[in-house]
């Protein structure tokens, strides 16, 4: 009893740390696969992102708008040290000009050596032009004001704030080459990823349901073997009975026979009684005649004598 407490215990303390390793791979696996998915959901955010900025900057319809927000790449250091290049912008609409003041900085529609282009300034001065504002615009950066005044109507956006660095990878994205390693790539592999996870699902659904049915097959034929077994038994204990009956049979037909056989041993040894009894009685009687005679003879010999004894006695 104490050893196989032992054994017992034993397996338990093997099979424990065996769990423990079991669960922190589990662990494992299923951290890295949240990892991937958080990389490559980030990869298809940007991806989307990067795909309408482009969009909307090649088309020239207008600024990249996201739930309200203005996301603008700095290209230049106008505006430094406020803004620097490659920091992100992120403007907010403007719904009245009016409501703008000198030393706010906004984003307008200009002209810079002969293109049509978005500028990030601050403003300087406010004219008013009778029916609309005038704006006079200067880089933080820049000695002099901007050349050309913007037009309240050329506004884009005020600006909110900013984000280090990000205006350069969104510039980067732009590119062929970025949006084809960025982009492109990790997109491709969270599909092949998701694809393979789908197959590997897919296949232990398989592996479950043909493991499934090969145990209901196995149910069923081992339902079949023992029934074909039961079968096998019934007929044996159905073949046992009629030998038995068949013995007992042949033993009550054996004894029969057999009282038969005394019957008639001894309906042929009852004639033949009598006639012994007759012949022992024929051969007893002429016995008897003799010594009967011999009986007699002496009785005959002593009356004779005494009568000759008394018929000499009588002549003297």
């Amino acid at each position: 009893m104490n050893e196989k407490s032992e054994t017992v215990g034993e397996k338990l303390r093997v099979e424990k740390p065996v769990a423990k390793k079991e669960k922190k791979k589990r662990n494992v696996k299923k951290t890295v696969n949240t990892i991937i998915n958080v990389v490559l959901i980030v990869a298809i955010i940007v991806a989307a992102i990067c795909t309408y900025i482009s969009f909307v900057n090649t088309s020239g319809t207008g600024v990249p708008n996201i739930l309200g927000l203005r996301l603008l790449s700095i290209q230049t250091d106008s505006m430094y040290p406020t803004i620097k290049a490659g920091d992100l912008v992120i403007d907010v609409g403007v719904g009245d000009a009016s409501e703008l003041r000198s030393g706010d900085v906004i984003t307008y529609w200009t002209m810079i050596n002969g293109e049509h282009v978005l500028n990030t300034h601050r403003i300087v001065a406010i004219y008013d032009g009778g029916e609309h504002l005038i704006f006079e615009t200067k880089g933080d950066a820049n000695s002099t004001a901007d050349p050309m005044t913007v037009h309240e109507n050329k506004i884009v956006g005020k600006y909110k704030f900013r984000i280090p660095g990000v205006g350069k990878a969104i510039d980067y994205l732009q590119t062929s080459t970025g949006f084809l390693l960025v982009v492109l790539i990790p997109v491709f592999i969270f599909f092949i990823f998701h694809l393979v996870q789908f197959f590997r699902v897919l296949f232990e659904y398989q592996n479950v349901k043909n493991r499934i049915k090969y145990e209901q097959e196995r149910g069923k034929t081992e339902d079949l073997i023992a029934a074909q077994k039961a079968a096998e038994v019934k007929k044996e204990v159905e073949r046992a009975q009629m030998e038995a009956e068949l013995r007992e049979k042949l033993r009550a037909e054996l004894l029969e026979s057999m009282k038969q056989e005394q019957a008639a041993k001894a309906a042929e040894k009852a004639p033949e009684e009598p006639v012994k009894e007759a012949a022992e009685e024929t051969a007893e009687e002429p016995a008897k005649e003799a010594a009967e005679e011999k009986a007699e003879e002496p009785v005959k010999d002593t009356a004779e004598e005494k009568t000759e004894a008394s018929a000499g006695e009588q002549e003297a």
